[in-house]
């Protein structure tokens, strides 16, 4: 849906940090594909990432029950054996419990970072040339300071609110209040961008904030509200 935001009232962009503005590196799906196919399993990486919509869905839906960090082990377990049960099964595929246990621990041993996608810098330093404030907001298990200065972009957002420091997941309003507050802006004032329909589209829009969706690997072609495919589009919305 093409619609021009009034750049005039907007004063904070927020962004949701994992899927939207980084990812890891290499890419999950060339983990995923590396250790699948060291079980005997072969998936092209777009037949993963097609899995992984599932997956990141159920996640979503898992944290709005209860956060991942208030899982004990067993549950923990539980949930990530299911977690990339939906990747494979989306692509038909079916193993028993045991082996996709196997398969996560395995994934979940190799070594990977956080990195901003390649289209990053220059949006945010031009949405930044439009006098407008840039914050970040995430369901990540981490400290925003530290989250920050991984990523480099201290100086670039002013802030990263993160569900450790509330005790709070998107879809939840509390931890967007509390980033808006933070800012000291009205909710209206601002806009949330993110790659989740749920947690981060109706979430940010339920608290009052207009609401972009990016998606970057055209998992909801068909989505009626305010959608870019890249953070080069975003300019196209002022």
């Amino acid at each position: 849906m093409n619609i021009m935001l009034p750049i005039n009232n907007i004063k904070y962009i927020f962004f949701d940090i994992y899927g939207t503005i980084a990812g890891f590196y290499p890419e999950r799906e060339k983990i995923q594909q590396k250790i699948l196919s060291q079980n005997n399993i072969f998936l092209t990486e777009a037949q993963i990432s097609f899995g992984y919509k599932s997956a990141d869905e159920y996640m979503a839906n898992q944290k709005k029950i209860k956060p991942l960090r208030n899982l004990n082990q067993t549950e923990k377990k539980v949930f990530f054996s299911n977690y990339q049960d939906k990747i494979l099964k989306s692509n038909g595929i079916n193993i028993g419990k045991n082996t996709l246990w196997k398969i996560w621990e395995e994934i979940s041993n190799e070594k990977y970072e956080l990195k901003i996608f390649d289209d990053v810098m220059e949006n945010l330093n031009w949405l930044l040339s439009k006098g407008i404030s840039l914050a970040g907001i995430t369901n990540m298990d981490i400290k925003g300071e530290i989250l920050l200065n991984n990523l480099k972009l201290d100086g670039i957002l002013e802030f990263i609110v993160t569900s450790m420091e509330t005790k709070s997941e998107k879809p939840n309003s509390k931890i967007f209040l509390y980033s808006i507050n933070k800012a000291n802006v009205q909710p209206f004032e601002s806009v949330y961008v993110g790659d989740q329909i749920e947690s981060d589209y109706l979430g940010s829009k339920n608290s009052g904030m207009m609401p972009v969706l990016i998606d970057r690997y055209n998992y909801y072609e068909n989505f009626e509200g305010i959608k870019i495919k890249n953070l080069d589009e975003i300019k196209n919305l002022f």
